[in-house]
């Protein structure tokens, strides 16, 4: 952006699009451990409910921020990166969404084994809050940088703990179905984790860019 830029008044709403993006991950997230976790009908369906909206909303404001892209003229992030960020905070949700599905069509409950990965999930859920306040405060690159390096090894985490279910599952189940069903779910936590991963990517080369 050039100094002449620097200098214009900038629409600072995209900030609220992105806590609102990095909100309805973080509700998602805690929403799906209790509908895997909890035992109790109620809870389930209400933790299904909250799932389903988070989705919604996310998938609005993404729309909005395309929107608002076309028609502002300054804006504090480079277009490309405002629009490639907001939607991999979007894709977060969406992808809760269909395990979220995925187990209701298949009436899978009570899997214990998923916490490993329902606990990475909900670490890196509030680490990407952190970091998107820390990205719009601006002047936070040391932070940013930390928060990114946490959600890398976070990744990392969700790795170990995917492969040590996959042995598990291979060694232990025999039955067909059960195995296809509870690979593809591992499989499905495992592209969440990847999604926080990938956000914080790009948030970060935000960051390097205007720091």
């Amino acid at each position: 952006m050039s100094w002449i830029a620097k200098l214009l008044p900038r629409e600072e709403k995209f900030y609220g699009y992105l806590r609102e993006l990095s909100r309805e991950s973080k509700t998602s997230a805690h929403a799906l451990k209790v509908f895997v976790e909890t035992k109790d009908p109620a809870q389930r369906a209400v933790a299904s409910a909250t799932i389903k909206t988070s989705k919604t909303a996310a998938k609005m404001t993404t729309a909005e921020v395309t929107r608002q892209l076309c028609l502002t003229f300054i804006t504090p992030f480079d277009r490309e990166d405002i629009q490639d960020f907001s939607l991999d905070l979007y894709k977060i949700p969406k992808t809760i969404d269909k395990a979220r599905e995925y187990m209701e069509l298949h009436d899978i409950k009570n899997i214990p084994e998923l916490s490993g990965q329902l606990d990475v999930i909900i670490q890196e859920a509030d680490a990407m809050d952190k970091l998107v306040e820390a990205l719009i405060r601006g002047g936070k690159t040391k932070e940013i940088m930390r928060l990114a390096a946490q959600l890398d090894d976070l990744e990392n985490k969700g790795d170990e703990v995917l492969s040590a279910l996959m042995v598990k599952l291979l060694k232990d189940t025999t039955d067909v179905r059960e195995l296809i069903l509870k690979k593809d779910l591992y499989d499905m936590l495992e592209r969440i984790i990847d999604r926080f991963r990938n956000a914080a990517e790009e948030a970060l080369e935000i960051a390097l860019k205007h720091s």
